[in-house]
């Protein structure tokens, strides 16, 4: 049975109070704590590691934990994950974009440690959200076309998230536009603006998620484990023609991959490593490009919400772009055409100089390679799990382990070196190498990652290869000693070349 679209819809809005303080957390994160709260750059870095690390260690941890049905009233195992962490974004994230005057007059470095445990809280929070999220997609459906749709409708509403957040940052910005200005302490008030309007549109839509989607409480079965069942032939010549034309209906449990399988399988880590590496060129794209215009570009306040949403728009098009390359030409390679997209974006940005049309083309550059390498691998990491849906939050979470772990170091690691690579306070060289050797580096992991999963047929895991291969010989023995004996009834006996009764 075919999932309806209220259902699609109910499921695709409930990632978006996710998305929402995402796209702020990656794109505005670094320039709030850097020119408003004025950090120094590394401890701004510092703290989005922190966030980064501890949503890592969060995300296995909490699939784990739905993957082992804990559920609040049976509430589902999915939805009571999913609900755990809105309520700790909802308490969270207003801290982390919201100056508290007072506290940071009253705690002073004492203020960036409470800072530092919000943001911990808040990721933890993200995190619950996100993995319960992916995880509900193969207990919804084990459809192969429905999980891909779903993960697109996912990402399309991620997308839009994403423009939302640019457009009411546009606003905000656009107070002063006829200023030439940049960022700085005075524009906390248009933080809080856009931190508030998100997180009421955000609250919302989880609301209708969790109002629209369904959860099986057991999340044993799922829709075609239920009509997973064989005919068994009459045994007996008592069984009437009838009886035996409608046989025994039994239930056949399917093949489930434990954490511990996972560990040692090698597609597991080969589409890790694509997952990671997509997201690091997505979110370096997005953290940094803010940045860019401001430090290397030296463009006015109103372009760092403009340039992140042509990014999107763009992401929004590629995401549609998507069904006619995977039509066309298949999944793996449409992952390379994105992989191209993102090094002529390398390219481009290393230039010395760009004019304002040029801004533009890499944006759509870096939203287009952005969109298909993320969607792509979320959609390989579907196929991975197969119907091995009992322990997908484990796989989502522990790509997600090293998603994380990876930008949050490689972001630190970035802006430590701005002591030593940047001309004083001048970093205007330095960050336009970010946005093309540092984003670089990551693209040819994932070509690297793509070429080693092409010589391989997602979701044959060891274990269902082995699985089969036992069935296999079971059948042959199986046949082999049916054939070899003859049933008699009693007062049968054998004659020469022939049955006799005796």
């Amino acid at each position: 049975m075919a999932l309806s679209r209220r259902i699609k819809f109910g499921y695709g809005v409930g990632h978006v109070l996710n998305d929402l303080c995402a796209s702020m957390w990656f794109t505005y994160l670094l320039v709030y704590l850097q020119y408003v709260l004025q950090l120094d750059r590394g401890l701004s870095g510092f703290l989005l590691m922190v966030g980064q690390v501890a949503d890592a260690v969060s995300t296995p941890l909490v699939g784990l934990q739905s993957d082992r049905g804990c559920s609040i009233s049976n509430y589902g195992r999915r939805k009571t994950w999913h609900l755990i962490g809105t309520i700790c974004v909802l308490v969270s994230f207003p801290f982390i974009f919201i100056v508290c005057g007072i506290c940071f007059g009253a705690l002073g470095f004492g203020y960036v440690l409470l800072l530092g445990f919000m943001i911990c809280l808040f990721q933890f929070g993200w995190a619950s959200t996100q993995v319960s999220h992916l995880a509900l997609i193969p207990d919804l459906t084990d459809s192969k076309a429905e999980r891909e749709e779903l993960n697109l409708i996912r990402y399309v509403f991620d997308v839009c998230s994403d423009v939302l957040v640019y457009l009411v940052a546009w606003v905000a910005f656009s107070e002063d536009s006829f200023e030439e200005r940049f960022i700085d302490p005075s524009d906390s008030d248009k933080f809080k603006s856009i931190t508030l309007t998100i997180l009421v549109v955000g609250t919302i839509f989880s609301v209708v998620f969790h109002v629209m989607t369904p959860e099986d409480k057991s999340g044993r079965w799922s829709r075609d484990d239920e009509a997973e069942v064989i005919t068994q032939e009459a045994g007996t010549a008592q069984t009437s023609a009838g009886d035996a034309a409608e046989g025994d209906r039994v239930r056949r449990p399917r093949l489930q991959m434990t954490w511990r399988d996972w560990l040692t399988e090698p597609q597991f880590y080969q589409v890790s490593m694509l997952y990671a590496s997509a997201r690091l060129v997505a979110n370096l794209a997005n953290i940094y490009m803010p940045i860019y215009l401001q430090e290397t570009v030296h463009a006015k306040e109103t372009m760092i919400a403009l340039i992140p949403l042509v990014m999107s728009l763009s992401g929004v098009g590629a995401s549609f772009l998507l069904r006619l390359l995977r039509k066309g030409i298949g999944k793996k390679p449409a992952t390379v055409v994105g992989i191209v997209v993102g090094l002529v974006a390398s390219t481009v940005s290393a230039l010395p100089w760009m004019p304002s049309w040029a801004l533009f083309s890499v944006a759509v550059l870096w939203g287009v390679s952005g969109s298909l390498l993320v969607i792509l691998s979320l959609s390989f990491a579907a196929d991975l799990i197969g119907r091995s849906t009992d322990s997908s939050a484990f796989v989502y979470g522990s790509m997600s382990f090293g998603d994380k772990v990876l930008n949050g170091v490689a972001v630190f690691m970035i802006q430590e070196l701005t002591r030593v690579a940047c001309e004083g306070p001048n970093c205007s060289i330095y960050y336009r190498h970010v946005m093309s050797l540092g984003i670089f580096i990551p693209l040819i992991l994932s070509f690297v990652a793509i070429c080693l999963l092409s010589r391989v047929k997602l979701g044959r895991t060891r274990k269902l290869v082995q699985a089969q291969q036992d069935e296999d010989e079971s059948s042959v023995s199986s046949v082999h000693s049916d054939s070899s004996e003859i049933l008699l009834s009693p007062g049968t006996s054998l004659g020469y070349g022939a049955i006799t009764k005796a």
